[in-house]
């Protein structure tokens, strides 16, 4: 399958493999790590109101991807994104447009670039050992994915107990709802509400 088209939004940035690669990526020795995000430019994407993908300010509109488990928690751990970054990544990102079925089965670590674990001592790696969240899904079946539509007055920041910002607030009345990747049970699911819905109406 060729690249898609690169956005004008993201012509600044630099490619690998045809592919755009987003500010958020995770880097090591120059090669990024696709799905890998660096906690250094994602916190400093939360705090600045930046674009995951092309690192500019998101606008008065912007998305934030949402899980099915994120709703239940009540924020999104991924920053925003412009709407053409998006449209951009779901062609582009193999979670989103549906040809990865799993999650990777290790940490970025172990899968980095070089294909070994990384013995520079200097190295930002150990900032990406697998995660509680990247423990508990790591091989599992790939989530479904929406993207919330926000207004910049929606913008709002969820932090830990130590003030960290691990991720954007989820109200309860977003602009729209756009279904990225629908598995074929979610489908099901969503086809048997729409269908209770018309018996109530």
């Amino acid at each position: 399958m060729s690249a898609p088209a690169i956005p004008a939004a993201c012509a600044h940035r630099p490619t690998h493999g045809g592919l755009v690669v987003p500010y958020v990526s995770f880097e090591h020795n120059g090669l990024p790590v696709f799905g890998g995000l660096d906690p250094g430019k994602r916190t400093r994407a939360f705090e600045n109101g930046l674009c995951q993908i092309c690192e500019r300010p998101l606008e008065r509109w912007f998305y934030v991807l949402v899980r099915p488990q994120d709703v239940g928690i009540g924020y999104s751990p991924e920053p925003g994104l412009h709407p053409p970054c998006l449209m951009y990544s779901e062609k582009a990102c193999p979670m989103l447009n549906g040809t990865r079925a799993t999650y990777r089965s290790g940490g970025v670590i172990s899968r980095h670039p070089a294909g070994r674990p990384c013995d520079d001592p200097a190295c930002s790696c150990p900032a990406t050992a697998p995660t509680a969240e990247s423990l508990v899904r790591a091989g599992r079946k790939a989530d479904d994915w929406d993207a919330w539509m926000l207004s910049a007055d929606q913008y709002e920041l969820h932090r830990d107990g130590h003030g960290a910002a691990v991720g954007i607030r989820l109200p309860s009345d977003p602009k729209r709802i756009r279904r990225v990747r629908v598995s074929p049970e979610r489908k099901r699911a969503l086809a048997l509400v729409a269908a209770l819905l018309d018996l109530g109406a």
